[in-house]
Parts: C-alpha cells; structure tokens; sequence
C-alpha cells in the first residue's frame, strides 16, 4: 500500500480533511488536518441538497420528500438553500418524529433487556398481581373476572362491583375470592391451611382490593401470555424495558436538562407501567396507595406532560409521574443518608431515575451486574481485561486481591449503590416473585439466622449476599464486629469517605443516586451523553484519547445549553464536521 493510501485512510480515521492531490507532503509527513470544529469552508461542504438529506436522515430516519428537495430548490441560490435546511432542522425537532428518533436513540444507547423469564414463558415476574379471567356465557356470572386457576369461581356468591384500574370510568364484576374484602385470609404452605393478615396482598384467599390493585386482567386463552410477549407494545414487559428510552426522549421534547436521566425522582410510564410500581409499594405494606388514583383516573392524570404520540388522558401515553408518590420506599429526597451501624428506621432509597427503574434493577439480578453496566452505559466506562499483568493472590476480596482486581476496583465502589432489591422466588402468571428491599420500611427484615442459609434462607438472594457480602471488603466496608451486632450492616450502601470513584468522594447519599451524583460531578455523564448525541448526528463516535480537546469543547457547549437536547443538536447540525458530512 502506498504512504499517500496510509495516510488518506489515517485523515479519515481521525475526522479530518483528506489531501486534496495524490502527491506525498514535504519530508513525507501527512498534511495537518484541520480540527472538526473549525469553521466550515463553503468548498468543502456538502451542496445544500446533500445537507437536507443528511440531517433528514438523522432527525428522523428517512430521506427527505421529493416535495422538501423540490421547495429547497425553489428557495433561491446556495445561502438561501442552506437557510432551508437550518429552518428544516428547527421544524423537525419540533416533529412528534423527533421524539421516535430520540426514543430509539436512547434504547439502542442504553441498550437493557427485558425483564427475563423465571422458568418457561409467560412467567418473568415483574406484576405481582395475581392474573384474573372473565368468566364464561354459559355460567351464571358471564364476564364476571376471578382469579385465574380458582376451582369454579363463577358458580359462587361471593360478588363485588368496582371500578377497575385497567378501565377508569367502567364497571366491572369480580367473583370468588378475587371479591374478598377480609382482612384475613387462607392459603396453603405445604398442603396446610395458614391463616393470615392479607395487609393488601391478593395471595389465597385474600381480594383484589380497591379498584382491584392487586389484580391484572387477562383476555388471552393462556394467563400472563399478553404481558409476557416482547413483540406486544401494550404488554407490561416490553413497556418496562422501554421505561429508560422514554425518558430519555421524554426529557429531550421537554428541553429538561438530561443529567435528570439518573439524577431525577421523576419517571415516565403508561398506567400499565406505573401499575408495577404502586404493587411494589403494596408489597412492602404501603395499604395506602389503596387510596392513590393519580396514576389510573384518567381525569388525575390528564393534565400531566405527555409524549406527543398519544392524546391527554390516553392510558397508554407516557407520561410524567414522580416515583415517589407510586412507590414510597423510592424516596424524593435527594440527599438521604444512612449508615446502618448507627442508624434506624430506613424508609427507602433515593429515587434515581434509569437506575432505580423497574427496567434496570430487574434485568439486572445482581448489584455487580448493575454498577458494570451503569458504569458502561452511563459514563461510558470500558472494563477491559488486562493483558500480561501479575497480581496478589486472590483470597477474599475480588477489589483488592488478584486478576479481577482491575475492574473490580471501579465497579465495588460503584456496585455498593445497588444493593437494595434482589428477586426472590419465581413468578407464575405474574404473581409469586417478591423483590425485596432489605432494611427498608417494616416489612423487609430478617432474623440473623438469615446469615447462616438456615430454611427458608438457603436460596437466593440470601446465598448471594452470605457469599459476597463480607467484612472489610470494599463491597462492605464495616468491620466484623459490626456484621456480629447487627446483620443488617453488610447492606451498606453509600461510599466511605476513604474510597473514591472516578475520582469524586461521595457526599453520603446512598442508594443509586450516590453513585449518579459522584459520575456526574466527575464530568463523565456529561462527556458520555456528548458521545451518544455525536454518534447519533455526526456519525461517529469520539475518541476521547485522540480527540480529548474536542471532546472536552462540546461537553463545555452542552453544560452552557443547560445539558438539553435540541440546542446541543442544532450545535452538532452547525459544525464543520456534519457540514463536510464527516
């Protein structure tokens, strides 16, 4: 291959303007390259048509009518043109499309799965409510709904009419014990009956409760089926996985600033979605959210920021909800702290944004598992294995003591965070699975024998956190005096001041939230999301080695523009680099 080839292909790999001869430079060197900010040559810059075309392709996924070209056309000589696309650019991102190419954006960007299955389809566990179908024509309560799998529900007199959750302004019928409003009730352990306060759970024989809460209507043949299926836009599954991406284009067509994406106590879901988080709160003992209906009434919630492809009021627009008021033990405050071998009486975690969605801490079964994947996505962490290297012995500690250290030692710091949910059991028709937040609120304690995998203690999460969760670690920093007082202490989820992560010291707050703010004040938010939205409008990414100036430039311009979207886009869609169509 000839020099000139090498250094041609070398100029395109940086971003730069390749030689305009096939001719060698002086002393055999490559022409210095411009840099991707400087002003735009009007020679070197795509024709006003091409322009059109590329910024049509990226706002919206599609190139632009033959109407569009042929008004471009109209509109006079080359600055007229070039005035068309700025203004194109500006109605576009004003577009309901705009919205659907930040959605898909964001989704491909973060990238998290679905919920998975806990053994065969449909049963992955996300609800905890238990599944319900309509009684036949041929029985003497039709389309009355009880409990799927009950024994002849529909032949009983145990009946209640309510307003359903699913179907605000209707009536509906439940039969069985899906109508049950005891405070107690019966189910089975083994093959015996054992009595017990229902306080808002829909297991045995206990009801649906207000407005059936705990309950889920199913109109497939098979129970739990629509909801599981990821091809079903209106199941709960799929919409969960899409909570994260929603909010991401939600809080770019709303001009908020985008650091809200793990920093904010404020969500986006259909009422399907924000089902899933009242029946956590439900779970953890919170009978009040009985009396909540801000999240279901379409007339509570019409008024709420919405995206633009659904109407007000509409049950499957995605609309803004504070997390806090469906599920309390997801807290509003944003500087909670609490250091469990001093401490009582946790109320919950700090609600922060993707990384307290139901969508991330679900998909993600364990607290190592999500600090590397937050790491990744979020500060755009590479956590690569080293090559050639000798480490210590590895005997106890994976942070400090042998090859895994390398990573270890950025995702410990940050996985402490997440140590407050975990899955246990499995989910059957969308009902069975609890997930558990330990130490919070009154209902998620357990006795010490829990330490010792004693029944019902053997299996996970419990053989997780006995394993993995061990004095004086940097996963748990307390010592093991501390772990003999008090069990609870290994749950420790805020950074010690004596650990750092990217080189920020955190200021106490636990939970998800104290590893979103030490990223952010690192700069490494800011600098990740610059990437995305390059990669998105330029083309490409930005290769913070080689172009760290750069990188560094268009991060300063999208903390002045407040961390919004269109105005940091309308930057990008200005530069010599989108100009050159490089």
């Amino acid at each position: 291959m000839r020099f000139s080839t090498v250094c041609f292909l070398l100029l395109a790999v940086v971003g730069c303007t390749p030689p305009a001869s096939d001719e060698l430079a002086i002393d055999g060197e490559c022409p210095t390259p411009s840099t991707p900010d400087a002003a735009v040559d009007v020679d070197d810059t795509l024709p006003p048509s091409r322009l059109l075309r590329r910024a049509s392709f990226v706002l919206r996924g599609v190139p632009p009518t033959l109407a569009e070209l042929d008004t471009q056309k109209a509109a006079g000589d080359d600055a007229a043109q070039r005035a068309f696309v700025d203004r194109f650019i500006d109605d576009t991102m004003q577009d309901p499309v705009f919205y659907k190419t930040m959605f898909e954006l964001g989704f491909e960007w973060m990238h998290i799965p679905l919920i998975p299955s806990t053994a065969d389809a449909p049963e992955y566990g996300a609800q905890q409510q238990i599944s319900m179908k309509q009684c036949g024509d041929d029985t003497a309560h039709p389309g009355a709904w009880h409990k799927f799998r009950e024994a002849d529900p529909c032949g009983g007199d145990q009946v209640l009419e309510i307003e359903p959750w699913w179907a605000p302004g209707t009536t509906v019928t439940l039969i069985g014990t899906a109508a049950s409003t005891s405070p107690r009730g019966i189910h089975f352990i083994q093959g015996n009956p054992i009595e017990f306060d229902c306080e808002g759970s829909p297991d045995g024989t206990c009801g649906c409760g207000a407005h059936a809460m705990r309950c889920h209507p199913d109109f497939q043949y098979y129970a739990g089926t629509e909801d599981y299926l990821p091809y079903n836009p209106f199941g709960q599954r799929r919409q969960l996985a899409e909570e994260p991406a929603r909010l991401f284009a939600h809080l770019a067509w709303f001009d908020k600033p985008l650091d809200e994406l793990i920093l904010g106590h404020v969500s986006v879901g259909t009422t399907n979605v924000q089902a899933a988080y009242v029946a956590q709160g439900l779970e953890g003992g919170r009978v009040d959210l009985f009396e909540e209906d801000g999240w279901w009434k379409t007339e509570r919630f019409i008024g709420d920021d919405h995206d633009p492809l659904h109407t007000a009021g509409d049950t499957e627009s995605w609309r803004a909800f504070d997390v806090s008021t469906r599920n309390p033990f997801f807290l509003a405050d944003r500087h909670t702290q609490f250091d469990p071998r001093t401490d009582t009486g946790l109320l919950g975690i700090p609600a922060a944004g993707v990384l307290t969605s139901l969508a991330f801490l679900d998909a993600y079964p364990r607290e190592r598992l999500r600090a590397a994947r937050a790491l990744e996505v979020f500060a755009c962490e590479q956590l690569d294995p080293p090559q050639g290297l000798s480490f210590n012995e590895y005997q106890r500690d994976p942070a400090t003591e042998g090859s895994c250290q390398h990573c270890h030692r950025r995702i410990d710091p940050s996985a402490i965070h997440f140590k407050r949910w975990a899955k246990q059991g499995d989910a059957f028709e969308g009902f069975g699975a609890r997930y558990l937040m330990p130490g919070v609120g009154t209902k998620w304690h357990f006795p010490t024998s829990w330490r010792t995998g004693e029944y019902p203690y053997g299996g996970e999460p419990f053989a997780q956190w006995n394993r993995w969760y061990t004095a004086d670690t940097r996963l748990t920093p307390v010592s093991q005096a501390d772990v003999d007082a008090d069990p609870e202490v290994v749950f420790i989820d805020y950074l010690p001041p004596d650990q750092t992560l990217l080189g920020q010291v955190s200021d106490g707050t636990i939970g998800p939230l104290g590893f979103a703010k030490m990223i952010v004040a690192a700069g490494a938010f800011d600098r990740c999301v610059v990437r995305q939205l390059h990669k998105q409008i330029v083309g490409r990414d930005i290769d913070p080695t080689t172009e760290a100036g750069y990188l560094d430039a268009l991060t300063a311009r999208f903390v002045d523009d407040g961390k919004k979207v269109r105005p940091f886009i309308k930057h990008l869609t200005t530069s010599a680099s989108f100009g050159r169509g490089l």
